[in-house]
C-alpha cells in the first residue's frame, strides 16, 4: 500500500513539501511508516486525535476506582493533551492520588505512551484554528465506503484475494475510472474532481 501512496505523491509532484502523516498510536504501524519514508527530511508523525482521546478513556476506565473520578482526571487531561502540552499531562498523571487508582499500571502505560509519543502530539488547537486536518477520519470514511460497508455484514466471510479485488474494483467506481481500467489496464494516479460526480 505505501508504494501506491509514493507513486500518487510522486505522480501529483507533492514530496517537496512536509509529510504529516496521522497514526493511531500502534509502534509497528509508526516504526513501518518512519523505515518507509525515512528517505524524506520532512516527515512528520501526528497522532490521531480521536485515538489520544479513546487511548486516555480506555487506560483511565482500568485505572481509577469509579467513572466520576475517571472523568474528572480526562477532562483536565484531554484539555492538556488539545493544547499539546504532553509534559503537563505527564505530570498531573502523577499526580493522580494513589486513593482513586485501582489499576496503577494503566496510569504508568499512559505516561509510557507519552512519552514514546511526544513528538507526535501537536497543539491540536492551533491546527484546528489553522484550518489544518487532526486526524484521519477522511482515510476512515473512504475505507468505509469501499471495504467495510461492502464486506462487513452478519454472516460474510471473504477470503483476501476476493476482498482485496473487491476493494480495487470500489476504489475505481468511487473514483469514475472503470472505463479506463476496462480500456487500458491502468488506473490514473490523480485527485478525483468532486464537482463532477
Amino acid at each position: 500500500m505505501l508504494r501506491f501512496v509514493l507513486a500518487f505523491l510522486l505522480h501529483n509532484s507533492l514530496l517537496g513539501g512536509r509529510l504529516h502523516l496521522f497514526t493511531d498510536g500502534y509502534r509497528s504501524l509508526q516504526d513501518t511508516l518512519l523505515a518507509f519514508f525515512a528517505w524524506h527530511p520532512r516527515v512528520w508523525l501526528v497522532l490521531d486525535w480521536y485515538h489520544v482521546v479513546k487511548k486516555f478513556k480506555e487506560d483511565l476506565s482500568r485505572a481509577c476506582r469509579a467513572r466520576e473520578i475517571r472523568n474528572r482526571h480526562l477532562v483536565t487531561l484531554v484539555r492538556f493533551l488539545w493544547y499539546g502540552m504532553v509534559t503537563e499531562a505527564r505530570r498531573y498523571l502523577d499526580t493522580i492520588p494513589a486513593t482513586e487508582v485501582k489499576d496503577p499500571a494503566s496510569i504508568e502505560r499512559l505516561c509510557k505512551y507519552l512519552e514514546r509519543n511526544e513528538r507526535s502530539i501537536p497543539c491540536y488547537a492551533l491546527r484546528r484554528r489553522l484550518g489544518l486536518r487532526n486526524g484521519s477520519s477522511p482515510v476512515e470514511s473512504a475505507n468505509n465506503q469501499v471495504t467495510a460497508r461492502r464486506q462487513k455484514r452478519n454472516g460474510m466471510s471473504w477470503s483476501k484475494a476476493g476482498s482485496q479485488a473487491l476493494t480495487a474494483l470500489s476504489v475505481l467506481v468511487c473514483n469514475r475510472c472503470q472505463g479506463i481500467w476496462v480500456r487500458e489496464h491502468t488506473v490514473p494516479l490523480r485527485f478525483v474532481d468532486k464537482k463532477a460526480a
